[in-house]
């Protein structure tokens, strides 16, 4: 799909995003590991949350969904009954890397694929796992396959190369009869995203002892039913906080916790340092244009604010440094090459090493570019949010990549005030 986008006519005050996609998976598998019915309001339905309803059904779960994002779950008590059917992950890494600690319990041979870059991002914390405890784990035409339940014990994870790796371990420790222990190896990144996950676990009933760089896991729980509802996804707010930014158009972002405790609601601060006027309101905030200066920031605990950080920062007077970005390059595509890619066809000034993106700014964009999402919904996003602010249209290609996390964000766009068009 493509779609034409361009500077449009003023919008609505206010856009509500979507909830988080983070808090919903971590929200299905404690519900489909609980004994009981569980009941999850606002769960955001999107391809990566569908993947990870497939997945559990395949456990046994019975999962039922509803127009309104209510979804009734009906829980397996612990590991469930396996079906034996391969698992389709789509493009979801955090399906892959949470549910692969889970179906090894089941001690049978299971088959995992996906799509897109799925099953060429990294996955050498479990490999080596389970190749330590002379458990199967082998890829071969793209497609994982596991056999061999994994034991209770010390585990050492790298803290750099993905905080899921130990969120899958702590949905599936807590279901075996011993303790277990984690020790995470500096530097420990996305460090929000598991407190995400222990959050959900304590809403279960399920204890784990968090000691900073080591969390200590009870065996022998059980996860209780859930009755709870899914914060706003502050991630997904970020296109439109940035959009009011460089569009200076008043808007009031809404679906937010001023509380937050995800890692992306970091984008408050980031905006504030930069010059924008962000203020808090009943259910989220409202953010005028100003005039934005360049900062220096760190994407250790946010690294998915990346690409719009990027698109913005192209918008802000001088220069803006973003450190801690490696991780950017092993997600859905190489976010810093793709983004630099297209950054350049507007004639944007961005470079980066390994770790770390400099942009220059402000440039004015370039109307009449075609540019390429690259199967990556963050990098549509991004450039749609910066193209509409352009008095001219430019064209996205592959701009279905959205449904991925976000369907809807083409039509909160037009709402917003951009001029879209799909092709």
């Amino acid at each position: 799909m493509q779609v034409r986008i361009q500077r449009g006519a003023a919008g609505a005050a206010a856009i509500r995003i979507p909830a988080s996609k983070s808090i919903s998976h971590r929200a299905l598998i404690a519900a489909a590991l609980s004994q009981g019915d569980s009941q999850l309001n606002h769960v955001v339905d999107n391809a990566d949350t569908q993947a990870t309803i497939r997945a559990l059904r395949h456990l046994g779960a019975e999962i039922h969904g509803s127009s309104d994002g209510t979804v009734q779950v009906t829980g397996v008590h612990g590991i469930g009954q396996y079906d034996g059917e391969q698992i389709d992950c789509g493009e979801s890494g955090s399906t892959l890397r949470f549910l692969i600690p889970l179906f090894s319990l089941t001690g049978r041979e299971v088959s995992f694929t996906g799509h897109g870059r799925l099953m060429e991002r990294p996955l050498s914390v479990y490999e080596r796992i389970f190749r330590a405890q002379g458990l199967r784990f082998e890829q071969a035409g793209g497609v994982l396959h596991i056999q061999g339940a994994l034991q209770a014990g010390s585990y050492q994870i790298e803290g750099d190369v993905s905080s899921q790796f130990i969120s899958g371990l702590l949905f599936a420790l807590p279901l075996l009869k011993q303790d277990s222990r984690l020790e995470i190896l500096p530097p420990y990144e996305s460090r929000s995203y598991v407190t995400l996950s222990e959050e959900v676990l304590a809403d279960a009933g399920v204890a784990v002892r968090d000691a900073g760089n080591a969390i200590e896991i009870p065996g022998g729980q059980s996860y209780l039913p859930l009755q709870m509802s899914i914060d706003g996804d502050d991630s997904q707010a970020a296109f439109f906080l940035a959009y009011a930014c460089m569009s200076h158009r008043p808007l009031q972002v809404l679906g937010m916790r001023h509380d937050s405790r995800q890692g992306d609601h970091a984008i408050i601060d980031i905006l504030r340092r930069m010059g924008a006027c962000v203020q808090p309101v009943e259910g989220g905030y409202e953010i005028a244009g100003a005039s934005l200066q360049g900062a220096e920031i760190d994407l250790q605990d946010c690294p998915d604010l990346g690409p719009v950080l990027f698109a913005l920062a192209t918008q802000a007077e001088g220069q803006t440094i973003f450190r801690n970005a490696g991780r950017l390059r092993i997600k859905e595509s190489d976010r810093i090459a793709c983004m630099e890619e297209e950054l350049h066809r507007l004639d944007c000034s961005i470079r980066s090493s390994q770790d770390t993106v400099w942009v220059q700014g402000p440039t004015a964009v370039q109307a009449g570019a075609v540019l390429d999402g690259h199967n990556d919904h963050r990098i549509v996003m991004a450039l749609s949010v910066l193209a509409a602010c352009s008095s001219a249209p430019i064209v996205i290609t592959g701009a279905e990549a959205v449904r991925k996390s976000y369907p809807g964000f083409f039509e909160d766009l037009k709402n917003a005030g951009a001029g879209v068009e799909e092709l």
